[in-house]
């Protein structure tokens, strides 16, 4: 005899497939290996995946889950992810397919799809001679992405070109959130808690493809360190406390090319945790957890996790 949770996972497989039939227009997957859209090439497996096409489809998800009161999670590129052994319960709503459109107004204003890479964002910049983004270069992922982390590096941050998002809240109500109000902080911004960024407005300087080319060359130079982790990673794993670098406490603590399964902290980069074959999420989260007790025992400093972590164990 089947258990009653079977029976629920059963029942809401079949709410899922009979609405998905019915009204959505964009691809859906169901029972999905979440190692395959995460840069870590770890996780267990997700419910079901939907790929929006448009702002219809993304409404009409919203107000199912709502209304099933199943738990939704909004996937870009999954860059900065990992996702722990027992998957994800719900759906994953996977903008990667849609909202992918870059509509310019004047010559240094742009409305972006949160689908947009980063990369090709930067590379239409630099084209038209726009400076504000180029401290972008060699980070991976969407534009949704970068805005909700306020992604940055040396010196620049997505605040410095970002003057508000479009959002679908709850019901799919759409909204606009000005810059003033997202609170943009490290690694950090203040989305509030339901609501999708569909778009970002954004705001360059004008400058000339040649000047932006130049300083898209320098930071691909000061990356370059990093562009030889040839192992799957989710970038880095903590943030770097105030005026110290996790890299280097980590280093210093004796953790470089420290192993768990197959996790490894990089020999390349301290502060990169690389899959070297089969690494499981519990691999990680245990080579993170000695890092943190380790770098607090030796230098009294608390490392604060920079990827997001979500699933079940």
């Amino acid at each position: 005899m089947a258990s009653d949770k079977a029976k629920k996972e059963e029942k809401a497989a079949t709410q899922y497939s009979l609405f998905f039939i019915q009204r959505f227009k964009g691809k859906v997957l169901f029972n999905v290996p979440m190692s395959e859209y995460t840069s870590f090439r770890i996780g267990g497996n997700a419910d079901v995946m939907a790929f929006p096409q448009d702002e219809g489809d993304l409404k009409d998800i919203l107000s199912f889950a709502e209304a099933k009161d199943f738990p939704v999670y909004i996937l870009g590129a999954g860059t900065n992810l990992l996702v722990r052994d027992g998957g994800i319960r719900g759906i994953v709503i996977n903008i990667c397919e849609g909202f992918k459109e870059i509509s310019w107004q004047e010559e240094t204003r742009a409305t972006v799809g949160a689908g947009v890479k980063l990369s090709e964002l930067l590379n239409a910049c630099k084209e038209k001679g726009l400076s504000g983004l180029e401290f972008s270069a060699g980070i991976p992922g969407t534009v949704g992405g970068a805005v909700i982390m306020n992604a940055g590096a040396f010196g620049g941050e997505m605040k410095d070109v970002v003057e508000g998002v479009e959002v679908l809240g709850r019901k799919g109500k759409k909204g606009f959130i000005p810059a003033v109000e997202l609170g943009f902080s490290y690694r950090k911004t203040e989305v509030p808690k339901g609501s999708v960024v569909i778009r970002a407005h954004m705001l360059f300087t004008k400058s000339t493809p040649e000047a932006v080319g130049e300083r898209v060359k320098e930071t691909a130079g000061k990356r370059k360190g990093t562009a030889r982790i040839a192992y799957p990673n989710a970038g880095s794993i903590f943030k770097n406390p105030e005026g110290l670098f996790a890299g280097r406490l980590i280093e210093e603590a004796g953790f470089k090319g420290a192993v768990s399964g197959d996790a490894q902290v990089s020999e390349v980069h301290a502060n990169y945790i690389v899959n070297t074959g089969a690494a499981r999420a519990k691999d990680v989260l245990a080579l993170m957890a000695l890092i943190r007790d380790k770098v607090y025992s030796l230098k009294g400093v608390v490392l604060e996790p920079e990827i997001k972590v979500i699933g079940e164990d």
